[in-house]
C-alpha cells in the first residue's frame, strides 16, 4: 500500500502524541494538545484510514500499533455508513492482511493488540455479514490453516462476535443482532466442528512437540487449545445442546480428559462449568446427567485430587474453586431433573458423588465450602431428593465436618488453622474475611436447621454427643484460671461458641420435626450437665448461655428445673471477676452480664405461661439486685424490667398488671418530680447535665453524670414500658381482665393498656425535654456551651459513618479491657440517645395507649410547642427523628375521631415549614451541582454528610406524606429501631391499582394551606437531584392529582400549566433512570388526560418541546381521548400505545446519564433480509388435468371420514 508524504508526516506526530498522553511527566497543556490532535485526526476519514494502517505495521512500538488500530476502529463504527464501497474494500482487504502477516507470533504480541485487530474484524461483520459477506467463514477458515498466530486472531473474531451478540447483546440495532444471531445459529454446526478439529489437532501437536522437546512449538499449540477453550465457554452458554452433545459427546469428553492437563485444566473447567451451569426447561437439560457418569466422575475426581495434593498456588486454587462449582451445578441440575422428568432419579454413583462432595466441604478454604453448603441445602429441602437414604447415610458425616466450619478462625493475618493460607488468596483484610465468614455461618446454621427437620434423630445425637464430651472433656482437664482468661481466637472459646450455635440450630428444629423427636429425660439430661457446670471464665459463661437458651425447649417438658435454669442465668448477669467494680468491668463481663439479661427477656418472650407460675421469684431477684447500687447498671435494670413486663402480659388481668407497671415507674415519678427545674429553660438543662461546664475525667467524679445518667434511665424506662405493656388481642379475654376501653357505635373495640394510668402523668416533663432538645440550638444556648463540649451536638462518628457507609473503627477484639469514653464522646451519646429515645416515646405512645393518648387534653399544644417548635434551629439529623420516628407511626395509628382535633393543627403547622425548609436546603445543593464547584465542595466528610442528610429527609418526609394521604393498614404501626439506619432498597415501582386517598388525604387536601403545601412539595421533589425521592413523590402525587381533577374549581389554568411542566421537568432531570422515566411518564400522560377535558390550555405545555408539532399533539390526543370498549376495564394494549405516543412527545427533553449525554451515537443500517425458503405452493384444483378424485369423494359408494356409507340427499 502506497503512502504519502502527508500521511507518514501526520503518522509520525500521531505516535509522538501518543506517547505525549501516556508520559506522566509531560505538563498538562501538552498533553491536553496531543489529546485534541488524536481526535481530531479520527474526524477525518480518509487521513484515519491510512495513518490507521501505517502505524499498524508491527515494526513500531505496541502502543503505537495499537494507535493505529483504533483509529481503524473508529472510522468502522461512526463512519462506516459514509464510505464508498471502494474504501470499505480496501479497508476489509487491509484488515484480513493484518490478520494474516500484520501481528508478531502469538506468544510474543500483546494481548491488547490481537485483541484490537479482532475487533476490526468484528465490526466489520455486525455491519456486513452475512448479508454481504457470505464469504467470512471461508476466509476466516482459510487463514486459521496459515499458523498458530493466524488461529488465535481467528479465534478471537469468533470469541468477541458470540459476546457481543449473544452473551452481552450490545448491539445498537436490534436488527441487525437478529440477523448475526440467525445466521451463526444456522453456521453453528460448521463452527463447532471447526472448534473441536482446531482443539484435536493443536493438543496432538501438543503432546507431539513436548516429546520432541520443542517447547517454543509446544506452547504455541498449547495457546490455541486455551483460546479455542476460551472461546467455546462463550458458546455453551447459549447454543443448543444439541451441539454441545453431538458425536457421542465429544465436547465433554474432550474437557473431561484436558482437566488432567496442567496448562489446560482452568479453561477446560471453566467451559465445563458454563455447560453444567445451563438453564432451560428440564427436558433439554436432561442430557447433562451423563456427567454423572463413570468416566466424566473419574476424571473430575482425579484432577481435583492433583490440584488437593499439588503446590499451594494461586492457579490450582482457582481450579479448584471452579471444580468445585461444576460439581455443585452439575447437583443443581440433579435437583431440577430429580422427579420433573421421567425416569430421572437416584443416579447409579449418587453415593461416589456425595462422598466427593464431603470431601469437597471438608477443604479448608471457606470459599470451596461455601459453595458446597449451597448444594447440600438443596438436596435437604428437596421434596425427592431428601427421601434418598442414600443422602440420609451421608448425614452424620456430614454434620461432623460441617460443625466445625462455625468455629471462626482462618483470618488471612494469622496462621492459627490451615485455611487462612486459603484466605489470603480470596481476602485482602481481616474485615472482609470476617463480613464473609458472617454470611456463610448463617446459611451453614440455616442447612444444619433444614437437615435437622429431615434427620431428627441423627442430628440430635450428634449435638448431644459432642456437647456431653465437651462438657466432660472441659471438666476433667479444669477450668481456665483466673490470670489466664480466653480471648475471641482461643481454640477453647471457639469450639464453645460453635457448640451453642449448633446446639440451638438443631434442637430448635428437631422439635418441630415430624420424625422421632428427644424425649424429655435426654433433654433434661444435657440442660443440667450444661447447669452443673461451673467457670469463671466470661466467654466461656456467655457461650454456655446460649446452649441453655438452645435447651430452654425441655423445660416444657419437665418444669421443675426450672429453678435451677433462672438460678443459672442470674448468676451469669451477676458475674464479676475479683477486683472489678461496677465502672470498671471489661468488656467480655459486661458482655456475659448483658447476655444473662437479654436472655431473661428471650425467654420471657418465647415461654411466658412458663415463666408466669415463677414470676414473683423472678421480680423478688430483681428487686434485690437493683436496690443495691453496686450491682446492676442502668441497662441491665431496664432489660430485666423489660423481661418482667412481658411475663406481666400474660396474666390477662387489667388491675393486677396496672399495679405491677405503677411499680416499675415509680422511681420515675420521683425523679421526674426532681429534675422540673433543670427541664425549665436550655440553660438550667446545660447546667444539670454539665454541659456549660469543662470535662470531667475519670467518669466516676463527674457528679454531672450521674444525673445523665438519671435522665436516661427514666427515658429507656418509660420507653420499655410502652414499648412492652400490652393488651390481650382476644376479645372475650380482654373483656374478662377488664381491657375494654369502651365499644363504638359500628362495634369495633376500644382497648385501655394498663399503662397509660401511670404513663400520661409523665407526658407532660418527656413534653418540656423535648422541648429542651430543639430550643439548646438557640444561639443563646450554644454559646455557653463549655469549649471542651464544643461538638457535643455533633453526630457520634458511628452514626455519620452509617450514613455514610464507612465501616465503624473496631478495637482489636483480642484486648479485653473495659473501654474508656472521652468525656465529649459521652456528651455525644448521652444526646443523641436521650433524643432518640423521647421521639420513640412519642411514636410508640400512640400505638400502645391509644385512644386516651390522643383524647390526652391539649395534646396538639403540646406537641406544638415542644417538639414542633424552633426547627428552623435544629439541623437536619435531628429533624428525621421527628419525622421518621415520631411522626410517621403517630398519624398512622391516629384514629379517625381525632383527625380534626389533633392531626390537623399539626400538618398545618408541619407541612409550610417543611416545604420551605426543603426548597432552601435543595437551592443550595442544586446551586452547587450547576455551578459545577458540587465535586469540589464535597472533597469534605461534613459537605458528603450534608448531602446525605439533605436527601434522606426528604424522603423520610415523602413517607410521611404518603401515610397522610394514601389508605392503608391504620393501628399498626411499627417504628424502626434506629432512627439512622440504612435507607431500604428501592424496587422500580409499579402503580398500585388498590392504594387510593385516604379518610385523612381527603381532609387534608381540603384544608388550603396544607392542600399547597403538600403538592408544591410534591412537584418540586421531581425536580430536585435525589431519584429515589422522585419515585417516591410519583406514587403520591398521582392520588394527589386525581383528586384535584374533581375539586377543579380550586385550579386556575396557570397552575395546571405549572403541574404539566414539574412533571416534564422531572423527567427531564431523571429520565436517565429506567423507573423513574418509566413512572414519570405514567404520571405525565395521566396528568394530561385528567386535565386536558378541563384545561384545554395544558396542550401549550406539550407544543412547547423542541420537534412537537400541532399534528403530533392532535394524533395524541385522538388516542387519548378515544372510548375504550368498556370504560372499567383497562385496555393494556391501549394503554402502551398511549404511554409509546406520549414518549415520543417527549423523548427529546427525557434526560440522559452524563457519561451518555456526549456519547458518539453508532448507526447501522439495516441489510436485506436473509434469505428464506419460501412455502412450497399448492396447485390450484383447476390447473391441473389428473384426476385427484374429486368426484368419486361425492359419488354414491363413497363413505364419511369415520367409515358411514354416505346417503345422497335428493333436493
Amino acid at each position: 500500500m502506497e503512502v504519502t508524504q502527508q500521511v507518514i508526516e501526520v503518522a509520525d506526530q500521531l505516535a509522538q502524541a501518543v506517547n505525549t498522553t501516556l508520559d506522566p511527566t509531560v505538563p498538562h497543556a501538552l498533553r491536553v494538545e496531543s489529546y485534541n490532535l488524536l481526535e481530531k485526526i479520527k474526524e477525518d476519514g480518509d487521513l484515519a484510514v491510512s495513518c490507521g494502517f501505517h502505524l499498524a505495521y508491527r515494526n513500531r512500538e505496541p502502543v503505537v500499533r495499537h494507535l493505529g488500530l483504533q483509529l481503524l476502529e473508529h472510522v468502522i463504527k461512526y463512519k462506516w455508513n459514509y464510505l464508498t464501497v471502494g474504501q470499505k474494500v480496501h479497508i476489509k482487504e487491509n484488515t484480513m492482511q493484518l490478520v494474516a502477516k500484520g501481528t508478531l507470533d502469538l506468544l510474543s504480541e500483546h494481548l491488547y493488540v490481537k485483541d484490537k485487530v479482532s475487533r476490526l474484524v468484528v465490526e466489520m461483520m455486525k455491519r456486513e455479514w452475512p448479508q454481504q459477506w457470505p464469504g467470512l467463514l471461508y476466509e476466516l477458515q482459510e487463514l486459521s490453516n496459515s499458523g498458530p498466530t493466524q488461529t488465535e486472531l481467528v479465534l478471537f473474531v469468533f470469541l468477541r462476535i458470540a459476546e457481543d451478540v449473544a452473551t452481552l447483546q450490545n448491539i445498537e440495532s436490534n436488527q441487525r443482532r437478529r440477523d448475526l444471531y440467525q445466521a451463526m445459529t444456522v453456521n453453528m454446526e460448521k463452527m463447532f466442528k471447526f472448534f473441536l478439529t482446531l482443539l484435536e489437532e493443536n493438543f496432538k501437536q501438543y503432546e507431539a512437540k513436548m516429546s520432541q522437546q520443542d517447547s517454543q512449538t509446544a506452547q504455541q499449540h498449547c495457546r490455541v487449545v486455551q483460546v479455542v477453550l476460551m472461546t467455546l465457554t462463550v458458546y455453551v452458554e447459549w447454543v443448543s445442546l444439541h451441539y454441545i452433545f453431538s458425536n457421542d459427546g465429544k465436547l465433554l469428553q474432550s474437557l473431561c480428559f484436558l482437566l488432567s492437563q496442567d496448562s489446560l485444566k482452568m479453561e477446560a473447567a471453566e467451559c465445563l462449568l458454563q455447560i453444567v451451569s445451563r438453564k432451560g426447561k428440564p427436558d433439554e437439560r436432561r442430557p447433562l446427567l451423563l456427567l454423572f457418569g463413570e468416566a466424566p466422575m473419574s476424571a473430575v475426581f482425579n484432577a481435583a485430587d492433583q490440584a488437593v495434593l499439588g503446590e499451594l498456588s494461586e492457579h490450582n486454587y482457582r481450579f479448584l474453586k471452579t471444580l468445585t462449582q461444576v460439581l455443585t451445578a452439575l447437583g443443581s441440575q440433579l435437583c431440577t431433573l430429580w422427579g420433573k422428568e421421567a425416569d430421572v432419579g437416584e443416579p447409579p454413583n449418587f453415593k461416589i458423588y456425595l462422598n466427593a462432595m464431603l470431601a469437597f466441604t471438608r477443604h479448608p478454604s471457606v470459599r470451596i465450602y461455601n459453595f458446597t453448603n449451597g448444594l447440600w441445602g438443596q438436596l435437604f429441602r428437596h421434596e425427592l431428593v431428601s427421601q434418598s437414604k442414600t443422602l440420609q447415610a451421608v448425614i452424620p458425616t456430614w454434620i461432623t465436618i460441617v460443625s466445625r466450619k462455625v468455629m471462626k478462625h482462618g483470618f488471612p493475618s494469622k496462621n492459627d488453622s490451615e485455611s487462612c493460607q486459603y484466605s489470603r488468596f480470596d481476602f485482602d483484610s481481616d474485615e472482609e474475611y470476617s463480613n464473609f465468614f458472617y454470611k456463610v455461618r448463617s446459611e451453614t446454621l440455616e442447612t444444619i436447621k433444614n437437615a435437622s427437620l429431615l434427620a431428627p434423630e441423627t442430628m440430635y445425637s450428634y449435638v448431644e454427643e459432642w456437647l456431653t464430651s465437651h462438657v466432660k472433656k472441659a471438666t476433667d482437664t479444669g477450668s481456665i484460671s483466673e490470670n489466664q482468661l480466653c480471648n475471641l481466637f482461643s481454640p477453647a472459646y471457639l469450639e464453645w461458641d460453635a457448640l451453642s450455635q449448633v446446639v440451638e440450630s438443631v434442637v430448635s428444629r428437631v422439635m418441630k420435626s415430624e420424625g422421632c423427636k428427644p424425649n424429655s429425660e435426654s433433654g433434661m439430661q444435657l440442660l443440667r450437665l450444661c447447669l452443673s457446670y461451673e467457670t469463671t471464665d466470661p466467654l466461656i459463661l456467655s457461650t454456655l448461655l446460649s446452649c441453655i437458651s438452645g435447651l430452654f425447649v425441655f423445660i416444657r417438658l419437665v418444669p421443675s428445673v426450672l429453678p435451677d435454669v433462672l438460678n443459672k442465668i442470674f448468676s451469669a448477669l451477676t458475674f464479676s471477676l475479683p477486683g472489678q467494680t461496677k465502672d470498671s468491668r471489661s468488656r467480655a463481663v459486661k458482655n456475659v452480664r448483658r447476655h444473662g439479661c437479654s436472655l431473661m427477656v428471650k425467654i420471657a418472650l418465647g415461654y411466658p405461661d412458663i415463666l408466669l407460675e415463677a414470676f414473683d421469684f423472678i421480680n423478688n431477684v430483681v428487686d434485690s439486685l437493683s436496690h443495691n447500687p453496686q450491682e446492676l447498671s442502668q441497662m441491665e435494670k431496664g432489660t430485666l424490667q423489660e423481661a418482667l413486663m412481658i411475663i406481666n402480659n400474660h396474666f390477662h388481668n387489667f388491675d393486677k398488671q396496672t399495679v405491677f407497671i405503677g411499680k416499675v415507674l415509680s422511681p420515675v415519678s420521683v425523679m421526674w418530680s426532681d429534675v422540673k427545674q433543670p427541664f425549665s429553660s436550655p440553660l438550667d438543662f446545660m447546667s444539670f447535665v454539665g454541659l456549660d461546664k469543662a470535662p470531667v475525667e475519670p467518669s466516676e467524679n463527674d457528679v454531672n453524670g450521674q444525673n445523665r445518667a438519671q435522665i436516661m434511665y427514666c427515658v429507656n424506662l418509660i420507653l420499655a414500658v410502652i414499648k412492652r405493656s400490652e393488651f390481650s388481642s382476644d376479645p372475650d379475654r380482654a373483656e374478662h381482665g377488664g381491657f375494654i376501653l369502651e365499644r363504638s357505635e359500628n362495634g369495633a373495640i376500644v382497648y385501655r393498656n394498663p399503662a397509660t394510668p401511670h404513663v400520661m402523668p409523665l407526658l407532660h416533663q418527656l413534653f418540656c425535654l423535648v422541648r429542651l432538645f430543639n430550643n439548646l440550638w438557640h444561639p443563646e444556648a450554644l454559646a455557653c456551651v463549655s469549649p471542651g463540649y464544643a461538638k457535643a451536638h455533633d453526630l457520634p462518628d458511628n452514626d455519620k459513618n452509617n450514613i455514610l457507609g464507612l465501616t465503624s473503627n473496631i478495637a482489636d477484639p483480642c484486648i479485653d479491657s473495659p473501654k474508656v469514653q472521652q468525656p465529649l464522646e459521652r456528651m455525644q451519646h448521652f444526646l443523641s440517645m436521650l433524643h432518640s429515645n423521647c421521639y420513640h416515646i412519642l411514636g410508640n405512645a400512640g400505638l400502645s395507649l391509644g385512644l386516651q393518648f390522643y383524647q390526652h387534653s391539649h395534646l396538639t399544644d403540646y406537641l406544638i410547642h415542644s417538639s414542633l417548635t424552633n426547627l428552623h434551629l435544629i439541623p437536619d439529623y435531628r429533624l428525621r427523628p421527628i419525622i421518621r420516628t415520631f411522626l410517621r407511626p403517630f398519624i398512622q395509628c391516629c384514629p379517625p375521631q381525632c383527625y380534626h382535633v389533633v392531626l390537623l393543627p399539626i400538618l398545618n403547622h408541619l407541612c409550610p415549614y417543611m416545604l420551605e425548609r426543603l426548597n432552601i436546603r435543595w437551592g443550595h445543593l442544586s446551586n452547587l451541582i450547576e455551578s459545577g464547584t458540587y465535586e469540589e465542595e464535597n472533597t469534605d466528610t461534613q459537605e458528603v454528610l450534608e448531602d446525605f442528610l439533605i436527601r434522606m429527609l426528604t424522603r423520610d418526609y415523602i413517607d410521611l406524606l404518603k401515610v397522610v394521604l394514601v389508605a392503608g393498614p391504620r393501628g399498626g404501626c411499627q417504628d424502626s429501631a434506629d432512627g439512622m439506619e440504612a435507607e431500604m432498597e428501592i424496587s422500580t415501582p409499579t402503580p398500585a391499582v388498590q392504594e387510593a386517598l385516604s379518610e385523612l388525604g381527603h381532609l387534608v387536601l381540603g384544608c388550603d394551606t396544607i392542600c399547597q403545601a403538600i403538592v408544591t412539595t410534591l412537584l418540586k421533589v421531581l425536580c430536585w437531584q435525589d431519584s429515589w425521592a422522585c419515585l417516591k413523590a410519583v406514587l403520591v402525587l398521582g392520588h394527589v392529582l386525581r383528586w384535584l381533577v374533581g375539586e377543579g374549581q380550586h385550579l386556575s389554568p396557570d397552575a395546571v400549566r405549572q403541574v404539566m411542566q414539574a412533571v416534564l421537568q422531572g423527567l427531564h432531570t431523571h429520565g436517565q433512570h429506567e423507573a423513574n422515566q418509566c413512572a414519570l411518564i405514567s404520571l405525565g400522560m395521566a396528568t394530561y388526560e385528567m386535565f386536558i377535558p378541563y384545561f384545554p390550555n395544558i396542550r401549550e405545555v406539550l407544543l412547547g418541546l423542541p420537534g412537537v408539532s400541532t399534528d403530533d399533539v392532535q394524533r395524541f390526543e385522538e388516542k387519548l381521548l378515544s372510548p375504550s370498549q368498556n370504560p372499567n376495564v383497562k385496555n393494556s394494549k391501549l394503554e402502551k400505545t398511549k404511554k409509546d405516543l406520549f414518549k415520543k412527545l417527549v423523548i427529546e427533553i427525557v434526560g440522559r446519564n452524563v457519561g451518555q449525554a456526549l456519547k458518539k451515537e453508532v448507526h447501522m443500517n439495516e441489510l436485506p433480509p436473509m434469505f428464506k425458503n419460501p412455502r412450497p405452493k399448492q396447485p390450484r384444483v383447476d390447473d391441473t388435468d389428473a384426476d385427484i378424485g374429486l368426484c368419486s369423494l361425492f359419488g354414491p359408494d363413497s363413505q364419511d371420514f369415520n367409515g358411514h356409507q354416505v346417503v345422497p340427499t335428493t333436493f
